[in-house]
């Protein structure tokens, strides 16, 4: 029996070509066209996601989701969509799929409902650095670092405390300072998801 779609050829396009399908207010992040390092953070892939988010944000304020699939990536770009998608008027839902790790766990944080679909994985860590230049180039970025690191760790603090509400900046360091993997169910437990889909309170 064929299935009925009730979507045009040429919305679906639109999805298939710029990851935003305006029917139903969705965009994806990971995966474009088998381009290659597609679900990696940079300023590339970034740039899209915010176009996107500005397209809806202006035609109407009304609920987005993004579908997130991501092996993390550039900080300051993953940052800066963070930032934007805490700024927008209109509730984001970040769904998570297959993996949501380093950059990746930061940028799902900031959306009002974070989901996991029940086999995603979640990595958080500090990351990994590489400095160049002259010694004082080097102090110059290792306080960088510093700061950068106090950003993720409070990012973190302030969603996983309304779950876990002894948890303390110190714990959460301690989890960074090496490759944490969580489960889906692992994450909500520790107030880094909301919910499993198929399991929606």
């Amino acid at each position: 029996m064929k299935r009925q779609n009730k979507y045009s050829f040429s919305e679906l396009s639109e999805f298939h070509e710029h990851n935003l399908f305006l029917p139903t207010r969705t965009i994806y992040f990971g995966g474009k066209n088998n381009e290659e390092d597609s679900d990696v953070v940079t300023s590339y892939t970034v740039a899209e996601l915010i176009r996107n988010l500005h397209i809806l944000e202006q035609r109407e304020i009304a609920p987005i989701s993004i579908l997130l699939n991501t092996c993390g990536g550039s900080w300051e770009d993953g940052i800066g969509v963070y930032d934007i998608i805490k700024s927008l008027h209109s509730p984001v839902t970040i769904i998570g799929i297959g993996k949501v790790y380093s950059m990746g766990s930061i940028i799902i944080q900031a959306g009002e409902r974070r989901v996991l679909t029940k086999n995603t994985f979640m990595l958080i860590h500090d990351g990994s650095e590489g400095y160049y230049g002259h010694s004082k180039d080097f102090e110059t970025w290792a306080k960088f670092s510093e700061k950068t690191r106090k950003i993720m760790y409070k990012i973190y603090y302030q969603r996983m405390k309304k779950t876990r509400k002894n948890i303390t900046l110190k714990e959460i360091e301690e989890l960074c300072s090496h490759d944490t993997i969580y489960s889906s169910e692992q994450a909500v437990i520790m107030g880094l998801a909301d919910d499993i889909i198929g399991e929606l309170k």
